[in-house]
């Protein structure tokens, strides 16, 4: 498995009025109590994530940063810690601490329309600018409500940043509410992520074939092959996007592939009767 590495930072130094805040998702961190002591700033949790038998800490925490931090030197501090670029994204803010911990927590509660709650998971930088795409325009506004700028690594591994803004009061009214395009847009978009999550865990050396800061586009546009050929459910998409991985994700383009996709689709041969044809076992005596 290849490491976590962060893009050099283009951040920008802060004006007087502004703080500069890291905040870290643990359930991207390894240890995330070991990541925070490599920053020995005062943290404050958005929740509290700590499972009851201490195995594992999915809490989200909000570290003020001093003006003086080297960030650069920080995130190579980090890196080795973090399991993806998500685990963490900085925030310019005038608010203190206390309420800006409040107001980003505030934003964590969110809801179906038929009543099913669910947590925002903007704290994960992966997702963020996914859910702020897929927030209507008046939910937009009152999500960016709290501070100067938002700075995030896309999943082509480039720092990005949101432009936010910081009313005296906060204009969120609990819970967001998102209808069914909104829930499909998220999921849509999220759904690389869990596929590259996959094959870190079943097969870190197919996925290392790519750069890292290609996975996310190949794996999307894996997808979309799949869905093509009408094929959706999750445990068949998965092996196109391993059939991608080894030949290539133009294989949609190939007329062999082709039929094989049809033929997957449609039930007529299963993974291992196409892989039996592609990659015939070859006798040696």
């Amino acid at each position: 498995m290849l490491p976590i590495l962060f893009p050099s930072t283009s951040v920008v130094s802060l004006d007087a009025a502004f703080r500069r805040y890291l905040l870290l998702d643990g359930a991207q961190c390894e240890r995330p109590q070991t990541v925070l002591k490599r920053l020995p700033y005062a943290a404050s949790r958005l929740f509290d994530g700590l499972l009851a038998d201490g195995s594992a800490d999915t809490s989200v925490f909000l570290v003020p940063l001093p003006e003086a931090l080297d960030l650069q030197d920080a995130l190579l501090r980090l890196q080795d810690g973090v399991r993806s670029l998500g685990a963490l994204t900085l925030l310019e803010s005038p608010l203190e601490s206390g309420e800006l911990t409040q107001r980003l927590a505030r934003r964590l509660d969110a809801r179906y329309p038929n009543g099913k709650e669910f947590i925002a998971r903007f704290y994960d930088g992966r997702v963020l600018p996914w859910w702020v795409q897929a927030l209507n325009d008046a939910q937009r506004h009152d999500f960016l409500a709290v501070g100067e700028r938002w700075h995030y690594v896309t999943h082509d591994h480039q720092w990005d940043t949101l432009a936010l803004h910081c009313p005296m009061q906060d204009p969120h009214t609990v819970p967001w509410t998102l209808d069914a395009p909104q829930r499909h847009a998220l999921i849509d978009a999220s759904y690389p992520y869990t596929l590259i999550e996959h094959f870190q865990l079943t097969d870190p050396e197919l996925l290392d074939r790519l750069p890292s800061a290609n996975w996310y586009a190949f794996m999307r546009n894996a997808v979309a092959v799949a869905a093509a050929f009408g094929i959706e459910d999750s445990r068949r998409v998965v092996m196109v996007c391993t059939w991608a991985l080894l030949v290539g994700d133009d294989l949609g383009e190939d007329p062999d592939w082709q039929v094989r996709l049809r033929d997957f689709a449609d039930g007529r041969r299963n993974a291992k009767e196409i892989g039996d044809e592609v990659w015939p076992m070859e006798e040696s005596w």
